[in-house]
């Protein structure tokens, strides 16, 4: 019975690597690539104004940064207590980044997070004009 808790571990280890430790990193560092430029370009659309840009982002930076922080730092220490835990963690957080390699590229996904950040403050009429010519 030992044999088959290790294993549940480990796949449990595994499964988190893939499904939340890696969308997690890679929305992170999305906020200071993809994001941004994308922040910036809908400042040029004038669909956003800059005085908004530079008070949310720096604060979405931060938050996406502590949150995968503590995210990765809870994985590596739960797997470094099970054995063979840090290579399940591994191949599962390195799938998951394969995987879900699109969030750092321009697509619908960022669109998206761009109207959850600035709910309010953008001009919805020219996002979806800019959508429809860039997408």
């Amino acid at each position: 019975m030992e044999g088959f808790g290790l294993f549940l571990v480990d796949a449990l280890l595994t499964v988190f690597g893939f499904f939340v430790a890696a969308p997690i990193l890679l929305n992170a560092i999305s906020a200071f690539g993809v994001q941004k430029k994308f922040a910036e370009a809908m400042i040029q659309e004038g669909v956003i104004e800059e005085k908004e840009v530079r008070q949310m982002q720096p604060k979405k930076q931060a938050a996406g940064v502590i949150v995968a922080a503590i995210v990765l730092a809870a994985a590596i220490f739960s797997a470094s207590r099970v054995n063979y835990g840090l290579i399940c963690l591994f191949f599962g957080f390195v799938m998951g980044l394969l995987k879900y390699r699109s969030i750092l590229q321009f697509n619908s996904l960022t669109v998206k997070r761009f109207q959850n950040t600035y709910r309010d403050s953008y001009n919805a009429a020219r996002l979806n004009k800019y959508v429809d010519k860039m997408f």
